[in-house]
């Protein structure tokens, strides 16, 4: 026996998707403005975002749609949307290029990266002086997290400056990797947080 939606649960359906909708348009409207003004995509996305979070009491449906979506399960969102844009970039990628700049690639998502979320962690430690609950761990963890980029707006504004092809592959490859680099450092990390222990040999089998 089918359950019935009450009238809250049909207004929720029906806010998200108002929101996802008109979200694509106005993405689509700013996209045009930016090819009209010559500024940068990204930066009139991330304003417009904020001018949305900002203006979601005053927009009727549609703001009602963006605070059900700004809740929505973390672990969601990721499977929503990591998988048809790793999917999306490895399909898209240049093969050719790509095995001419493996090791460039490899280094800059597995040893680069390493580095770089343990000198993040140094600087939230000891120079910002996070500390408390905030272990070192934790600090690794969050260097984890902001080390492992996203280059898709870098990627597409490389594309329109006109910038080398091979410069381009090699930041989307290492993007591709290097969140597989991130999310073991993330887990082994939090497991030491919650007091497991590691060997060296545990750790590079994770990897």
């Amino acid at each position: 026996m089918k359950r019935s939606l009450s009238s809250d649960e049909n207004q929720w359906r029906h806010d998200l998707i108002l929101f996802v909708f008109i979200g694509l348009v106005f993405g689509q409207l700013l996209k045009h403005f930016a090819n009209k003004t010559k500024i940068p995509y990204t930066p009139i996305l991330a304003v417009g975002g904020i001018l949305i979070g900002l203006l979601t009491d005053y927009m009727g449906a549609w703001g009602d749609g963006a605070e059900h979506i700004s809740d929505i399960d973390p672990h969601t969102f990721l499977l929503l949307f990591l998988p048809p844009l790793i999917f999306e970039s490895a399909f898209s990628i240049d093969w050719h290029i790509i095995k001419t700049e493996i090791i460039q690639i490899l280094i800059l998502a597995g040893p680069c990266l390493v580095i770089a979320a343990f000198a993040t962690a140094v600087v939230m430690r000891y120079v910002l002086r996070y500390d408390g609950e905030f272990t070192f761990e934790a600090a690794v963890m969050f260097g984890a997290i902001i080390s492992a980029t996203d280059p898709v707006a870098v990627v597409s504004l490389l594309k329109e400056l006109g910038a080398s092809r091979t410069l381009s592959t090699l930041i989307e490859g290492e993007s591709l990797i290097n969140d597989g680099t991130a999310f073991v450092m993330f887990t082994v990390m939090l497991d030491l947080t919650k007091g497991e222990k590691f060997d060296a040999g545990h750790i590079i089998l994770d990897f």
